[in-house]
Parts: structure tokens; C-alpha cells; sequence
């Protein structure tokens, strides 16, 4: 099986039909396939791997004009480059396995130590993880997982892999350590932002940074080279080892855990692999990722934008749009060659985690007009967010006081649960606030048009239909959550719907309630 040029990757035609294609086809016949068909942790990371390929083929590009060429050179250049380098791709080589490592050993007898390669898809349930639809999870010696799927799952768990306790097995006769650090994607839950375009071929050309903005980006980041260029032969190869973890190039593909599969499909050796620094760490954010400013403790620092399973992120765009400044606040690198007042779609994309725990993974897509692009259009969209999370307060506090006015105890209730007292609040709002920001959202559109509308006689139009439109689904989100079944039940709704359509008198800020949906 070799990784570039069979057919793995999972895509849909222009024609809406889908098939998989091999990594040449994709680079070299991209204006053939319309989109890929993958999970969100799996479209990042086959879009790091492109790109790095990408780079690899092109020797750049370098700057912003050899970036206008890349569709045109880059067909013929990943074709060329993909046969030099074909052997590196195969996936069973005997000494140079692709994204593996050759000279891995369980340090038991022969079949022992292989565990089965599902423990590679997050999607599916092996050992003591369980998913919902993964019937076959409890039957490892019955189940067959398709080569071309392992593949992508392997490649997807050297990028978001969580850190954790980890079986031990033996690079080059050293014993792997049996703790084991994050994929340099997965740190803070962080989310990771993509332009899309009408084919992969332009897609892939949006998303791919000069040299020259690298360089503006990590300007003290070596650019290093492919790990399957440079392959680590053992831990200690110091050289090999800083390429593949402290080079632009070398961390686009990472080999964050020590893999080997057996020659059956179905079974691996799987253990710690290279210690990736990450934006914790004080290093450079991944050139996918959104950083944005906090404030805490009354001081302002720099973090990664992550995602909340409980919080859109739709209310995050501005954070997203914004081209990534010398200190590196802003969006993802691929921002930096997209012309002023040029719009766009953007794909959001992120894995939630607890800790060791895979919890969710997100995709939103956005059409993101030029307008919102502009210093206007973002202050627009900011005050509005700002409407729209001040009036999902004012739900909060009216479902609260529906349950105050039920419950007599609830006052003493919030008193004694002391520091839980948060946690007791966010199961009260959640449905409520779940209700008002789903609703919200499929209503984006009308906030989108605003933006568009700034300077015109319909902005004020606009601005009306989409301030309806939330205090419709503010109502609509309590009348959901707050039942007027009794006499007791209308006289509470009553009391929260007035707190609800009325601020409260001498209320000068409105408070932020921990749970956000």
C-alpha cells in the first residue's frame, strides 16, 4: 500500500459522488473534487499533510507572487516530487515505513504486545471506550477495519492524539515512556480555522502561507523539512528528532506516537513517540489555530481560541477573521493572503477533550462576506454578539426567578451549595440558553445581512429584523422551559416574563452567567 499514490482519502466529486482518491490524485487533480467527506479532526489533518506535501513540491512558494502561480505549478511539481519520493510513502516498507517507525518491538514474544488498531479512531470503541453506533466495538477478533481507514485514523491520531498514560514498547531497544504528551493539535480543546473554495486544488492553494508569511509569522521557527524527508531512526537522533518537533515542515505531519502495523491491518504495536512543544509550552500556535486576548487576574495574555461544547463559535468570528499580527494575536496563518475585501467561506473545526477523554468534535461553515472584514463590519458583528449574549443573561435571570417564585427553598439552596453554586446555575439555565442559542444560529443569516448593509438605507432595516428576531427566541427559548400548567406555574412565568422584557432598575452591568450554550 503506498500512501500516494493508492486511493485512501475520502472525497466527493464535482459530480457529488463520492470516492477515494490517493494524495497524488488530490494535489495534481485537485479541480476534480469538490470537497472531502471526513470527520473535522480528519480534515485537518489531511489539509497538514497537503500543505506540507505542498510545500515540499514547490520549494515554496516564496512570496506573494510565486504564491498566484501555485495552482498552475503545483500539479505537475507534487507529481514529480511523490515519485522521488515514493518509497518514504509505502506504508508496509521494511526499514522506512510511512509515519511509523520500523524498528519498534513490543519487547514480548512475537504476537504479543499487538493491540488492535481501532484504538487509533476516536470514532470507534475499543478497550474500556465506548461509542453509541460502533456495534463491533466488544468484538476486536470479528471486526475488520478497512485499510484506507487506518490510514486516515492513524494520521489524524499523530495530530490530536491527547496525552495520558500510554503502553510502553521499545524505539530501537530504548523503552518508550509510559506518559505521554498532547498532539501539538489538540492542546485547549483549541479550534482550528480553514478556507474552503469551489475544488481542493484552490482550497489547498488558499490555505498554503508563502514562505515569505511563514517567516512574518515564526520568525524564529526554522522551516526544517517533512519528517518522512528526515526520519527519526531512534529517540536519541537528536538531529532528526528537533527537525520533525521544532521545524514549520517538520510538526505539519507529526509523529507524536511510536506506531507500527502489523502486516494484517487489524493489529499495531502503540506507544509514546516525540515530545511536541505547544502553545503552553511558550511555542509558536499551530499556523491553523486562532489566538486571541484574555483577560485574568486583571491582566491581559495571550490563548489559544478553544471550544466549548456548550458555546458556538459563531460568537467567536471576529477573533477568526482578523489577520495574525507580528506577535501572533489573530487568525489562522492562511488569513495573510486573502486581499482586503475578499470574501470568503471559512470552516471551523475542533476536537473537545477531558483531559485523556475525546468529548465532541465541531464543523461549522461560514460565508464570510468582505464587508465583515472591514474595522466597521467587525464592530458591527461585535455589538451585535455583545446584543445577543446580554439578552441570553436577562433569560437566565428570568428562568431563574420562575424558579424562585416555585421553589421557596432555591435562595437557600444557591447559598449552600458554596463554590458549586455555578455548577447548580448552568443545570438551571442549560436548556433554556441551549434553546436561544441553537435558535440563534440558524438565524446567522440575518446578522450577515446587517454587516452587509452598513453605509445603505436598509442598515437600519436590518439591524430591526435581526433585533426581532432575538427577542422572539428569547421568548421562545422561556415560554420552552417555564410551564403555565397551575395557577402557581402562570403566576411564576409571569414574574419571570416581566424580568425577562425589563431590566431591572439600577442593574448597571449585567452580569455573565457561567454557562454559555
Amino acid at each position: 500500500m503506498n500512501v500516494a499514490f493508492d486511493p485512501w482519502i475520502p472525497v466527493v466529486t464535482q459530480e457529488g459522488k463520492p470516492e477515494l482518491a490517493s494524495l497524488c490524485q488530490v494535489l495534481s487533480e485537485g479541480h476534480r473534487y469538490a470537497d472531502l467527506a471526513v470527520r473535522p479532526h480528519e480534515r485537518v489533518a489531511l489539509m497538514r499533510l497537503f500543505l506540507c506535501v505542498a510545500h515540499a513540491a514547490l520549494d515554496g512558494p516564496k512570496d506573494y507572487d510565486a504564491w498566484c502561480e501555485v495552482p498552475k505549478r503545483l500539479p505537475d511539481a507534487a507529481r514529480k516530487y511523490l515519485d522521488t519520493w515514493k518509497d518514504s510513502f509505502e506504508l508496509f516498507h521494511a526499514t522506512k515505513p510511512w509515519l511509523q517507525v520500523a524498528n519498534l518491538e513490543s519487547g514480548k514474544d512475537a504476537d504479543e504486545g499487538w493491540g488492535p488498531v481501532s484504538k487509533l479512531g476516536f470514532f470507534l470503541a475499543s478497550g474500556a471506550n465506548t461509542t453509541l453506533f460502533d456495534h463491533d466495538g466488544m468484538d476486536n477478533d470479528g471486526r475488520s477495519i478497512p485499510l484506507e481507514s487506518t490510514i486516515l485514523s492513524m494520521l489524524a491520531f499523530q495530530c490530536f492524539s491527547p496525552g495520558g498514560l500510554i503502553a510502553q514498547v521499545y524505539w530501537d531497544k530504548v523503552q518508550t515512556t509510559k506518559s505521554s504528551k498532547d498532539g501539538p493539535c489538540v492542546s485547549a480543546s483549541m479550534a482550528h480555522a480553514l478556507i474552503r473554495r469551489k475544488n481542493l486544488l484552490l482550497t489547498i492553494h488558499a490555505n498554503l502561507p508563502s514562505i515569505e508569511a511563514v517567516g512574518f509569522a515564526y520568525s524564529d521557527l526554522p522551516i526544517g523539512r517533512p519528517v518522512w524527508e528526515a526520519m527519526p531512526a531512534a529517540l536519541k537522533d537528536q538531529m532528526a528528532v528537533q527537525n520533525a518537533t521544532t521545524t514549520y515542515f517538520g510538526r505539519m505531519v507529526p509523529l507524536t506516537r511510536a506506531i507500527r502495523l502489523h502486516t494484517d491491518g487489524q493489529r499495531m504495536l502503540l506507544g509514546d513517540g516525540l515530545p511536541y512543544p505547544t502553545f503552553a509550552d511558550g511555542f509558536s500556535p499551530e499556523p491553523t489555530a486562532i489566538v486571541v486576548i484574555r483577560t485574568k487576574e486583571k491582566k491581559q495574555e495571550r490563548a489559544l481560541l478553544s471550544f466549548r461544547p456548550g458555546k458556538a463559535l459563531w460568537r467567536e468570528l471576529p477573533a477568526v477573521i482578523v489577520k495574525r499580527s507580528c506577535e501572533g494575536v489573530g487568525g489562522p496563518l492562511a488569513m495573510q493572503s486573502l486581499e482586503e475585501g475578499c470574501e470568503c467561506d471559512l470552516l471551523v473545526l475542533a476536537l473537545a477533550r477531558d483531559q485523556a477523554t475525546i468529548l465532541d468534535t465541531t464543523e461549522s461553515v461560514y460565508h464570510i462576506p468582505g464587508r465583515l472584514r472591514s474595522v466597521e463590519g467587525l464592530a458591527i458583528y461585535q455589538a451585535e454578539v455583545k446584543a445577543a449574549e446580554t439578552l441570553a443573561t436577562r433569560l437566565g435571570w428570568a428562568i431563574e426567578d420562575y424558579r424562585r417564585t416555585l421553589d421557596g427553598c432555591w435562595d437557600g439552596r444557591l447559598k449552600s451549595a458554596g463554590p458549586s453554586k455555578g455548577e447548580l446555575l448552568a443545570r438551571l439555565h442549560g436548556a433554556g440558553l441551549t434553546h436561544f442559542w441553537t435558535s440563534v444560529e440558524t438565524n446567522l443569516d440575518l446578522l450577515i445581512a446587517h454587516v452587509e448593509a452598513y453605509g445603505t438605507d436598509a442598515f437600519e432595516v436590518t439591524g430591526k429584523a435581526w433585533e426581532s428576531m432575538l427577542r422572539g427566541k428569547a421568548r421562545e427559548a422561556y415560554e420552552a422551559v417555564c410551564g403555565q400548567g397551575t395557577p402557581r406555574q402562570i403566576k411564576a412565568f409571569a414574574q419571570g416574563w416581566k424580568k425577562l422584557n425589563e431590566r431591572p432598575k439600577g442593574a448597571e452591568t449585567e452580569p455573565q452567567l457561567k454557562e454559555e450554550a
